[in-house]
Parts: C-alpha cells; sequence; structure tokens
C-alpha cells in the first residue's frame, strides 16, 4: 500500500472488486491515495501480481501490489471511506460483512446500479453515512487484474464531506468525479440507461453494434418511456448524468440509423470492448442483475396503476439467457416484434 509519506487524502477501500471498483480503487492508487480491495478468489490472488488500468483514450498504468492492499473486508478496517461496487443484489450481506469492520465514522458510497441501494445500506449500518452515487460510464474486465474504460464518463456521488475529500484526491488521480446534489434524481436518470443492459444480453453484441440496430433501438425506447410513464405517476423528476435531457432519448433512438450516428456521436464515442454489466455477469455465472434494472420498471409502474410489459418481457428473456448461459443473439427485428407483441 502507498506509504504515509506518499499517502494522500483519506484512506479508501473498495468492496466490490469487480470491473468498476477495480478501475476506481485503481486510479485512485495510482494517484498516491491509500486504497484497500475487499476482494476474493481468483481476483484476490491476482491483486497480489499488481493491478492494469487502462482508457479508450489511450492510458495505461501499471500497479505493483505494493500501491494498494487486498483482502478480506478486514483490509477495510482503517478506511475513512468505503465505495461499495457490489452487485445490487448483493447489498445486504455485504453490508452486514462491513458493519464488523467499519471503523467509526466511515462513510460508505453506493457506486451500484439501480435505485434502492442506499435504503438498504441505511438500514443495515444505521452508525454510519450512507451516500448515493453512480458510474454512468461502462469498464471492462479484462482478466481478473486488468480493466478497461471504454469510453467518457465521470463517476457522480452525493454530497457530503467525504465526497469532497474524495473529489479532491481524486484530482491528482485522472479519475474525474463529480458531486452532484440532484443525485437521487441522477440515479432515475442512470437506470432509465440501464435498461439497456439487459437488451446487450439479448443481443450478444458490443453496446456500440447493438445500438446502432435499429429494432434494438426501439425496444430501448419502448422500455424508457415505460419507465418514463411510470416516473411521471410518481411525480419523480429524472436528470441525466450529462446535459442530455433523458427525456429526449427515446426520440434519439427512434431517429434512421444514419442521423442516429450523427446526433449521438459523442454518446456512441466507446471502443469495442464496451460491454454491458450484465453481459460481464453471464460471461461469468453470476446471478442476473435485471431484477434491479428492468425489474424495477413494473414494479413502480403497478404501485401507480401503469404497466410496463416490454420491461418485464426483457426481464423473462435475459432470465432464460441466464438459465442456459449463453445469449440467445436475438436479431433486433426479432426482439421488436416481441416487444410488440407484449404491448397489445
Amino acid at each position: 500500500m502507498v506509504s504515509a509519506s506518499e499517502r494522500q487524502g483519506p484512506e479508501v477501500g473498495i468492496m466490490g472488486a469487480g470491473a468498476i471498483g477495480l478501475y476506481v480503487g485503481g486510479l485512485l492508487a495510482q494517484g498516491g491515495v491509500g486504497v484497500a480491495f475487499a476482494a476474493r478468489g481468483r481476483t484476490l490472488v491476482a491483486l497480489g501480481r499488481g493491478l492494469a488500468v487502462s482508457r479508450y483514450d489511450g492510458f495505461k498504468a501499471e500497479l505493483k501490489s505494493e500501491r494498494y492492499a487486498a483482502g478480506s473486508a478486514a483490509a477495510l478496517a482503517g478506511c475513512d471511506i468505503v465505495l461499495l461496487c457490489t452487485k445490487s443484489g448483493d447489498t445486504e450481506n455485504a453490508a452486514r460483512e462491513l458493519a464488523r469492520w467499519l471503523r467509526p465514522g466511515a462513510t460508505v458510497i453506493s457506486l451500484q446500479n439501480g435505485v434502492g441501494n442506499v435504503d438498504v445500506l441505511k438500514s443495515v449500518l444505521p452508525g454510519h453515512r450512507i451516500v448515493a452515487g453512480t458510474v454512468p460510464f461502462n469498464v471492462a474486465r479484462l482478466s481478473p487484474n486488468a480493466v478497461h474504460c471504454a469510453m467518457e464518463g465521470a463517476v457522480l456521488v452525493g454530497p457530503s464531506d467525504a465526497s469532497a475529500q474524495l473529489a479532491a484526491a481524486a484530482k491528482s488521480s485522472g479519475l474525474k468525479l463529480d458531486i452532484r446534489a440532484d443525485i437521487e434524481a441522477v440515479q432515475w436518470g442512470k437506470l432509465l440507461l440501464n435498461l439497456n443492459n439487459g437488451l446487450n444480453v439479448l443481443s450478444g453484441r458490443p453496446l456500440r453494434r447493438q445500438v446502432e440496430d435499429p429494432g434494438y433501438r426501439h425496444v430501448l425506447a419502448m422500455a424508457m418511456e415505460e419507465l418514463l410513464a411510470a416516473l411521471d405517476a410518481a411525480g419523480i423528476n429524472p436528470v441525466g448524468a450529462t446535459r442530455t435531457n433523458p427525456r429526449l432519448i427515446p426520440k434519439v433512438l427512434r431517429l434512421p440509423t444514419w442521423l442516429f450516428r450523427i446526433v449521438a456521436r459523442q454518446q456512441l464515442r466507446m471502443d469495442d470492448t464496451a460491454r454491458s454489466s450484465s453481459w460481464d455477469d453471464l460471461q461469468a455465472g453470476r446471478a442476473p442483475e435485471t431484477r434491479f434494472l428492468n425489474g424495477a420498471v413494473p414494479v413502480l409502474a403497478s404501485a401507480h396503476g401503469r404497466t410496463a410489459p416490454v420491461n418485464a418481457l426483457v426481464c423473462r428473456l435475459v432470465d432464460e439467457a441466464f438459465a442456459e448461459g449463453r445469449s440467445p443473439q436475438l436479431p433486433g427485428e426479432t426482439l421488436l416484434e416481441l416487444a410488440h407483441k407484449a404491448t397489445t
């Protein structure tokens, strides 16, 4: 781990050493921040050999294992801030494990998909400050100790003293981190984008190739419109992680492909390693996270007298793909036909 004389800012723990956790923690460690990873299995063994972090713009860093600490959750005992990067289905178990080791006054910042993780963390860790956050960009896991950020974006966190400390520490690391007072609304905006995670599994294609398929774009627009209608019924106004108005995204998705490429050229700045985290889960044999993403839409819709058949369809098809252990590689036009049938 970084020596005391080299250390900058707070001690940061990473709970959930997947693609996002390794990328964020790796950049912070590269910048001189004291970082400890809670890892297990082959990830823990691989971290003993070092950590490679790269980015679509050509940035590369090879960290020796001396630059950080790695071990069980006990390795986070001295941390001031813990970034929770586990899957949403693991939130409660991760929080109970953290409860054994967190020092008094430590802050937990959730960098997870979905919108309900903060409430779970608050219920299990009542003596700690819990802060919402989100990661609106893609990171690919190239190997157990190598990750690659495939597109532009900044980590977004809610306001707190710990957030300010983390933002200051991130400046020397190359990690973009912004503090957002409207983080809850941003999380709903991020969920809108995460509705594509399951579609990426069904397509079996890299993200860029998938979103260039008009069939998949139209299905995603339908899924997004179901969420927007449910949010309107609930009186919730989503905010985009970027300057794009979330309500315009379905309209952009329905544009002809040639025009979509022009209008969405900034969002299409990604390389062919970019896949969704749900795709990574399928390859790793993990449980799907779709019930916390697309599955959240029918729940919200039902609570306000609406339905969300397209999102329910995506959940069912993704569950079938995970049960079979492979992508069905559905053509976009086939999925669009299924979506239209589900709405009639």
